[in-house]
């Protein structure tokens, strides 16, 4: 399982000093994108090659208040994958409390049409594990 670590912002918080909720799909979103970089398959390196991770469905659920100033870990494993499709769970925690659930499937699309995860793409990802986080 892959973790990443960072601390809420201002910015990102409501008038009450809680995390909008739609922020939890820009914070998994950062943790995939490093999980990504730590196998060696950062965006940037797909996108040289013409390829485009695409989110074809996502979902949180919310399970307690995250707040200004806190620190955070998003928990992240690999839970499928096969020909087109990969997906991801999410636990983001705070002080080793669940504050958050997520899900994620993606595909991949080259000139505009979704193709076949390739092959070097594929054994990264199998090998850092199909072991749900959430579970």
């Amino acid at each position: 399982m892959f973790s990443y670590s960072r601390r809420v912002q201002f910015y990102e918080t409501d008038a009450q000093g809680i995390v909008h909720h739609s922020n939890y799909f820009k914070y998994f979103e950062e943790a995939r994108g490093d999980f990504l970089r730590s196998l060696g398959i950062p965006y940037s390196k797909l996108r040289e090659k013409g390829y485009e991770v695409v989110l074809l469905s996502t979902s949180c659920d919310f399970l307690k208040p995250l707040y200004y100033d806190e620190e955070f870990t998003i928990s992240l494993a690999l839970s499928h994958i096969d020909r087109f499709t990969f997906s991801f769970e999410y636990l983001l925690t705070s002080l080793e409390v669940p504050r958050a659930k997520g899900f994620t499937k993606h595909c991949m699309v080259r000139n505009g049409r979704i193709v076949s995860i390739p092959k070097e793409i594929k054994e990264k990802l199998s090998q850092s594990s199909l072991d749900p986080c959430m579970r």
